[in-house]
């Protein structure tokens, strides 16, 4: 390694600048984020300059497994003191924080000058978002989104193969994702399952956070423009239901009008049982396509022919992490997922919900409780389960019917909205708040 006259690194087998990275946080997530930029570090990538967290003694045994003492690591218990103090020696910041604090800490950096990685979602409330493009519009370099699959060369890949129009036109992008997630899951932050949180919108739910990346995708794969262009959002159906002692929704269903007269419909939900199952269809005149994270794509071609396209077998987060540096660099033009690019996700979260107006209480008839072991030691969790969820999900994953419609047990009519509704979204979200239980 050796530095140039501003105190920049450079590895000197490749003469590439070594990215100088801070990260907002110690616990969550921020866990994998110092994983992946310790990894990097070793490879000549980045170095880890400095963090943070409100208490980081609760975080001795993790900054000594990452050695932050032998890395040099500087640890503030403050942001803003972490981005005053050492701000001049960072290239980036990396904010994998809870959602509700990703504004304010974005605006934060940019104030500085500092370019952004940013965890998805940004924000779950489209007022929120066009107030982080207006900061955005004052940053130096362009913030990435940590949606992390479009990194994914079959996922490039397929894209290009659908805008060079090989499969025949794209008429519906479908999502099913049943991810269990134990009781544990909503109680593991004080945001967990809000829809809202000392009077601002949070709308903490199953396809806005957890399965984020495959609605953000499915987008993706609508998008006609060029290659990183996303679907516009027209309208949307909605039903949402909850299984789990939330405020918000765990189980949603919804189907929504995108530009070019393609549809999207996801069914998502954490009241499930068995393993995890995610699916991203992209149906075309020609083929469809089904592809799984574990299975990679299959290829349907509708005379016959069935081609497999592999997983990306690369760590994501790392890749992630290499792309926006390579931005930074001037190795690339733009980030992979620009903060811009999210309005089409941030507006159909929202529109689920406006189009839903209530989210429907599952009778605790309708609900099983399971205890499953977690550990060899004998742990174990509890577990919630809404009766025929994954058969109503395929049914509407399939053949588009909806539970209410089809007569099953738990299952109430939602509504439908447009992009003209958005501003109710915080009248519609405070009323569900108040709605009585079934």
């Amino acid at each position: 390694m050796r530095e140039n006259e501003r105190g920049n690194t450079f590895n000197k087998e490749t003469m590439k600048k070594i990215i100088r990275v801070g990260i907002i946080g110690l616990g969550g997530f921020a866990g994998s984020h110092h994983a992946a930029v310790q990894n990097l570090e070793a490879e000549g990538e980045c170095r880890l300059v400095c963090t943070c967290d409100p208490a980081p003694d609760k975080f001795a045994d993790k900054m000594k497994k990452f050695q932050f003492a032998e890395r040099g690591v500087k640890v503030s218990a403050h942001y803003c003191d972490m981005l005053d103090t050492h701000g001049r020696d960072l290239d980036m910041v990396v904010i994998p924080t809870p959602v509700p604090l990703h504004a304010e800490m974005h605006q934060a950096c940019v104030e500085r000058g500092l370019p952004v990685y940013l965890e998805k979602p940004p924000t779950l409330d489209i007022a929120e978002l066009e107030a982080m493009l207006a900061v955005e519009a004052r940053a130096v370099r362009q913030t990435q989104v940590g949606f992390n699959y479009i990194v994914e060369t079959v996922c490039q890949t397929l894209k290009r193969r659908v805008l060079a129009g090989e499969f025949g036109p794209v008429r519906e992008v479908r999502l099913l994702g049943l991810w269990p997630r134990a009781i544990t899951y909503y109680t593991r932050a004080a945001w967990a399952g809000r829809l809202m949180m000392n009077g601002r919108l949070v709308l903490d739910f199953c396809m806005g956070n957890a399965l984020a990346h495959y609605v953000h995708n499915l987008l993706f794969w609508a998008g006609d423009h060029s290659l990183f262009s996303w679907a516009e959002v027209q309208a949307v159906r909605s039903e949402l239901y909850r299984a789990h002692a939330i405020e918000g929704a765990d189980t949603v269903f919804v189907e929504a009008q995108l530009s070019q007269g393609k549809r999207f419909r996801a069914a998502a939900s954490h009241a499930c049982s068995g393993s995890a199952q995610t699916e991203e269809w992209i149906v075309c005149d020609q083929a469809t396509v089904i592809r799984t994270q574990t299975q990679g794509a299959r290829i349907e071609w509708h005379d016959g022919r069935v081609e497999t396209l592999a997983s990306d077998t690369r760590n994501l987060l790392m890749e992630n992490h290499r792309a926006y540096y390579d931005y930074l660099r001037g190795v690339t033009d733009r980030p992979l997922t620009r903060l811009a690019d999210t309005r089409p996700f941030v507006q159909l979260c929202d529109l689920t919900f406006i189009a839903a107006q209530s989210i429907a209480p599952v009778p605790s008839v309708e609900v099983t409780r399971s205890r499953i072991s977690t550990t060899q030691a004998g742990q174990s969790e509890e577990y919630v389960a809404i009766a025929g969820i994954e058969a109503a999900a395929r049914a509407f994953i399939t053949r588009g019917q909806w539970p209410s419609a089809a007569g099953v047990s738990w299952a109430r009519p939602g509504g439908s909205a447009t992009p003209n509704d958005l501003p109710q979204l915080s009248a519609v979200v405070k009323a569900m708040m108040v709605a009585p239980s079934a």
